[in-house]
């Protein structure tokens, strides 16, 4: 298994030309020996002025710690050591202009756009967040603590301000908890305070201090919070509609920066809160450009107008030996899928399912469509990735190939073929679909296209269709959508949390839309399996349950694992301050509030 480990390390770091010090801090997250590290080294090549020692290899990522456990160690709830990653800056003073190829949500209250905007990171706090090692951070929260039946979770407040200048506390706290928890409002974060679909319990213990009592032990509870960033009391106690208020074109927050102008589709500034509790951040500001077509942003990184993008594999060699940029790659967590909508009455059928998986090429696929760089996916979590110990490797094999075998499953199973080429079901449909997946990626659009000429050998007729991202949630959310619409999914889903692998959200039966079960896959064992691992504390314990969930995932296809996309960030040689990290996605929106620019 070590051996298995070391030679998909190799293959990452060769496609990511990591370092010696990324290399040490990946295999070292999954686990390899010391003597093993060696050979990993040896293998991978690489200049870096530090020397494979033990000395220099990180230790091994978090386990208990790294999934939210219940029995946190003194390291979870204290503030860390500085590392490449917390570095204090050494400058400063620059707007930095970055861009958001998701679309303009128009809301800039976090509990109602989720976690991943740039405003809610910017903006807002978290009582804690994960860093791109999977250490829970702390942030409004000074520290937190445990009871030894691991039932109660006792949270201490740092002393911060609103950017009105008006005092945070408990009252914060519990009032963005209690807003979350309203039936009216509508957030997709509501799992994130839940347990078996049902509310922990909180209360303000003092001005400075939240306590939570859970019913049972609770792994990915402290991961959690890295989604929860907190509003004001002060300012939205009162709203009649926490959905429409005006505070959310307006927000006021804790963070480093302050929103200053929001235009619409167009862009959203912030400037430096010096009021900071941290400290005033070292940037004056930031712009945030919303452009959905990664060639619009290629044009203004390359004109000067923005400092930062998301970079998918097509675009990437632009930039590899440009000395104005640097490219930070990283491994997306989870394979990119074609996802199956399971309240399609065709796609319901697991021998269609089964058929499509024998019809697709991922080799010829992945080297499409990624030039190269990805890595073809059989397992639900990335190899290489943060989660990769979760994946059975002795249990799920790579998919074949087999176009013949394809048509054979289908042909048995009643699906003829009509007098155009396209199957007909039983029931008298056609096998005709939609493909969706989300504007802003060529890559992804390739993939539609691919898909359909490879499913088209078997009698599948598809009908690709790119959907602005925005539109798609909405989609997503409508418990009434025809499944027509979305047939099949060319994304990532379903989703995990970064750094745990808790599949709750978009996998468990209990939500469905408007939760993030938009693809409406249902199983009784893959329920249970997903609530044993919500409670079971030990991380051993829990990479068995996961690993069988792996395996009951490889036999259902609830999605195709298609592959692991190596995506990147392409950023300004002028923006200092940036650590070079193989978890990129994360880091940049944590850190990115340390960063500068140069004039």
């Amino acid at each position: 298994m070590e051996d298995e480990r070391i030679a998909r390390v190799v293959s990452q770091a060769t496609k990511l030309r990591w370092n010696r010090r990324q290399v040490l801090k990946r295999g070292a997250a999954l686990g390899l020996s010391i003597p093993a590290l060696g050979t990993l080294l040896a293998a991978c090549g690489g200049d870096d002025d530090e020397s494979p020692t033990a000395t220099t290899a990180p230790a091994p990522a978090p386990t208990a710690t790294t999934g939210g456990s219940a029995e946190p160690t003194a390291t979870t709830g204290s503030a860390p050591e500085p590392t490449a990653t917390t570095a204090a800056p050494t400058g400063g003073g620059g707007i930095i202009n970055v861009n958001d190829t998701t679309g303009d949500k128009a809301i800039g209250n976090p509990i109602i756009t989720g976690a991943g905007t740039w405003t809610s990171w910017l903006a807002f706090n978290r009582l804690m967040y994960f860093d791109d090692t999977g250490t829970m951070v702390p942030e409004l929260a000074a520290n937190w603590s445990w009871s030894e039946d691991s039932l109660e979770l006792t949270i201490t407040l740092n002393e911060a301000t609103w950017q009105d200048g008006e005092a945070f506390d408990a009252d914060d706290v519990i009032f963005t908890w209690d807003t979350l928890a309203a039936e009216k409002t509508d957030s997709n974060l509501k799992s994130r305070m839940q347990i078996g679909g049902e509310f922990v319990k909180w209360e303000k213990v003092d001005a400075q201090t939240v306590k939570i009592t859970t019913p049972e032990p609770f792994a990915p509870f402290l991961v959690g919070q890295n989604y929860i960033a907190i509003i004001p009391e002060h300012l939205l106690s009162g709203s009649a509609d926490i959905n429409t208020d005006p505070f959310n074109t307006a927000p006021i927050g804790t963070g480093p920066f302050r929103i200053t102008e929001w235009r619409p589709d167009e862009y959203v500034k912030l400037e430096r809160y010096d009021g900071y509790f941290a400290g005033p951040a070292p940037a004056d500001g930031f712009t945030i450009y919303f452009q959905a077509d990664t060639d619009v942003g290629a044009a203004s990184l390359q004109a000067g107008e923005i400092d930062m993008m998301f970079t998918p594999p097509e675009i990437q060699p632009n930039y590899e030996n440009d000395p104005n940029f640097v490219l930070h790659n990283y491994v997306y967590y989870t394979p990119i899928t074609l996802a199956f909508n399971h309240k399609h009455p065709i796609l319901k059928d697991l021998k269609v399912r089964q058929a499509i998986l024998l019809a697709i090429d991922k080799q010829t696929l992945v080297d499409t469509v990624t030039k190269g760089r990805g890595l073809v996916a059989s397992n639900q979590f990335a190899d290489t990735g943060p989660l990769d110990r979760y994946n059975d490797y002795d249990n799920v094999k790579p998919s074949e190939f087999d176009v013949a075998a394809a048509n054979a499953l289908l042909d048995e199973a009643g699906y003829a073929r009509g007098s155009d080429g396209i199957r007909v079901a039983p029931t008298g449909e056609r096998m005709s679909f939609n493909i969706v997946t989300y504007a802003g990626f060529e890559e992804y659009v390739n993939d539609q296209v691919i898909l359909q000429e490879m499913l088209g050998e078997i009698g599948i007729e598809l009908t690709p269709q790119v959907i602005e991202y925005a539109t798609l949630e909405g989609m997503w959310a409508d418990p009434n959508d025809d499944p027509a619409n979305r047939a099949l999914e060319v994304q990532e889903w379903p989703h995990p949390f970064e750094f745990d692998p808790d599949l709750f959200d978009e996998l468990h039966s209990s939500n469905f839309p408007p939760g993030l079960n938009y693809m409406w896959f249902a199983d009784d064992e893959i329920d249970k399996l997903i609530e044993q691992g919500r409670t079971e504390t030990d991380p051993e314990a829990r990479v068995d349950i996961y690993r069988k969930i792996d395996v009951r995932r490889a036999e259902l296809i609830p999605a195709i694992p298609l592959y692991i996309a190596v995506d990147g960030w392409v950023v300004s040689s002028r923006v200092k301050g940036v650590a070079d990290t193989p978890y990129f996605r994360q880091y940049r929106l944590y850190a990115s509030r340390e960063w500068w620019k140069e004039a």
